[in-house]
């Protein structure tokens, strides 16, 4: 499976995942962009009630400190006209000075609230109201004006002809130089000759707040739409596309696909993010791995222990068919043995009173006969017999240079070429010499039936090491035709022959493979290289240094060394390597099953204590 890497500079359509609006509540991206806009639109907002509030103040500021200027410069304007009495002259300053554009009415108002003089002459001799400007601009209560007298001028702002008006009131006191001239009539005890009021057109400061507001306001949406613009690229480059990098990955992630990986080429915490994240897929991976390797292994052992105990099964039929066969047949044999005894006997004295040469022949084939089935039936004895086996240390030269003794004449009959190979490490082991010597004639028997008209007999006796445990052997090749692949694998079968049924009974191999499992050991049969058969007894070795240690029935504790009802192969002579002998590395019959082997010996606590001693001799 290709590993995929989620790169942040190469996506081939990054809008896919940076805009789905479509499920605004399932996004992270879309609760973001809306927050931040949320967020600017207030902030921009506050931001801009307090500009142009701020603004609004500080020109409404000023306009009053120029009105105050204005109404300063009025009343001293007016004051030497008002000490010289010039009434016309004061009439006309005030509308010299109201005819500026931002002033639109000066009045004066005497001590009884009637105007004096007024840049519109119209209103001179008018009396005002007592809630009007001139009246509560001065007084904090029109009730008690003379107690209540305000000491700075007042404003106030009001609409007028569409437009605003800023009204400011002034009070004219009482001054020295009032009371004492010659010219007035005023005594020390007036306080106030009247009031100064003077109306100022607000329709230039107006346009300048509404120039400022709207400036204002498109430089706050523009100043916001460039932070959000920037906010919005800053938080897709470094918070979208990675969320929606690493989001994508582990969809894929939980579609079972752990090759994912995300690199983001970061340091902050989306680069750690990334790189956790790469870990975690990284670990789900191997965790999977080691599970379905863990899996594979399991069905692969669970397979093997089908298979063994198949094998074991099949090997428990074949010894039971076996055991039922033995019995038939020695029954058989037994009751054929006396009937045939007296055939051979009668057989006898025929061919000594014949006279005749035909007489004398037919005695001779039944006689014949007679030889041919007493072998059958002393083959069929010996294969259905119970062991009898006197296992004594001998060596195996001396079985091979017996047997090849006894064939010496027939080797040179047939012009076989005998070969023998000896190693010169050849360790005594546990035989039956008998026994033994009648397997290994059996396999020296079939090599010289292959080689009819002559051949090479090669004989080897060694030894190998197998499953932990060194076994002697005796090995018989020849130069014959070979054993068919398709029948190799029967050719240990009670009565299967390749030979014509005057020439084999089809017990020698049976009977050959019956002794070496008595043994402890087994025989195998192969095909060589370059054609003919090969046969192999292998015989286990076990040393007298071995023989003096622990055995596995004393290990183990199964009671075989005191109840001998109980059956164990390797017991008495091979109780260190029990694995081999009697375990499930045992190549004949279902030996294991009597040690109650079915599992595999090397998990078996002997095992392991032989092995590791082994080791630390080593």
């Amino acid at each position: 499976m290709k590993k995929v890497i989620y790169n942040i500079d190469c996506m081939e359509n990054p809008h896919k995942i940076i805009y789905p609006f479509h499920h605004v509540r399932k996004s992270l991206a879309a609760k973001l962009i809306f927050s931040i806009a949320a967020l600017i639109l207030i902030g921009g907002g506050f931001s801009w009630y307090l500009l142009i509030s701020g603004n609004r103040e500080n020109l409404i500021r000023e306009a009053i400190e120029d009105a105050a200027a204005y109404s300063d410069l009025v009343r001293k304007s007016t004051l030497f006209s008002m000490l010289t009495f010039h009434r016309e002259a004061i009439q006309q300053t005030i509308e010299e000075i109201s005819s500026r554009k931002e002033i639109e009415d000066i009045r004066i108002f005497d001590g009884k609230g009637t105007i004096a003089y007024s840049s519109n002459r119209s209103e001179i001799g008018q009396k005002t109201d007592r809630k009007g400007m001139a009246c509560v601009g001065c007084h904090m209560d029109s009730a008690n004006p003379a107690e209540t007298l305000k000491r700075s001028g007042q404003w106030a702002i009001r609409d007028k002809g569409g437009h605003r008006v800023l009204t400011f009131v002034e009070p004219i006191y009482n001054e020295p130089s009032c009371y004492a001239g010659g010219c007035h009539i005023h005594t020390s005890a007036k306080r106030v000759l009247g009031i100064l009021q003077t109306d100022f057109s607000l329709a230039g400061v107006d346009n300048t707040i509404r120039r400022l507001t709207l400036n204002i306001s498109v430089f706050a949406l523009a100043f916001m739409a460039a932070v959000a613009a920037v906010l919005y690229i800053i938080l897709s480059r470094f918070v979208l596309k990675p969320v929606s990098l690493i989001a994508k990955a582990m969809r894929r992630v939980s579609e079972g696909d752990f090759k994912q990986a995300v690199s983001l080429g970061s340091l902050d915490e989306m680069g750690q993010l990334a790189a956790t994240f790469n870990e975690m897929t990284k670990d789900l991976g191997v965790a999977r791995e080691r599970m379905e390797n863990w899996t594979a292994s399991l069905e692969d052992g669970i397979a093997k222990k089908a298979e063994e105990l198949k094998r074991s099964q099949d090997k428990l039929i074949q010894a039971e068919k076996l055991a039922s066969l033995g019995r038939l047949t020695a029954d058989v044999a037994h009751e054929i043995r006396n009937p045939l005894t007296a055939v051979g006997g009668f057989a006898h004295r025929l061919y000594k009173i014949a006279v005749g040469s035909k007489e004398k022949e037919y005695s001779e084939i039944i006689l014949a006969e007679v030889d041919r089935l007493e072998k059958i039936l002393r083959d069929i004895l010996t294969f259905s017999r119970d062991a009898r086996s006197r296992l004594e240390k001998n060596d195996l030269r001396e079985v091979v240079e017996d047997s090849l003794n006894f064939y010496k004449n027939l080797f040179d009959e047939q012009s076989i070429e005998v070969r023998i190979k000896t190693e010169e490490v050849m360790m005594p082991v546990f035989i039956d010499k008998d026994q033994v010597r009648q397997a290994f004639r059996n396999l020296l028997n079939n090599a010289i039936d292959a080689m009819p008209g002559g051949g090479v007999l090669n004989v080897t006796a060694g030894r190998e090491d197998l499953h932990e445990v060194t076994y002697m052997f005796l090995r018989v090749s020849d130069t014959g035709p070979g054993i068919p692949e398709e029948t190799l694998p029967l050719i240990f079968e009670p009565f299967f022959s390749t030979k014509t049924a005057s020439h084999s009974t089809g017990l020698g191999l049976s009977i050959t493979r019956k002794i070496m499992e008595e043994h402890g050991g087994f025989v195998r049969a192969e095909n060589g290289r370059d054609g003919g058969s090969i046969f192999t007894l292998y015989f286990p070795y076990q040393s007298d240094e071995e023989s003096m240690e622990v055995k596995c029935w004393e290990y183990m504790e199964c009671g075989r060394d005191k109840d001998s009802s109980l059956k164990c192969p390797s017991y008495p002579n091979f109780g260190r390597v029990c694995w081999a002998v009697a375990g499930t590395f045992c190549e004949g019959k279902v030996q294991g099953t009597f040690a109650q082997k079915y599992e595999n010996c090397k998990k078996c606590e002997f095992y392991k204590k032989i092995r590791s001693s082994e080791k630390q001799t080593y």
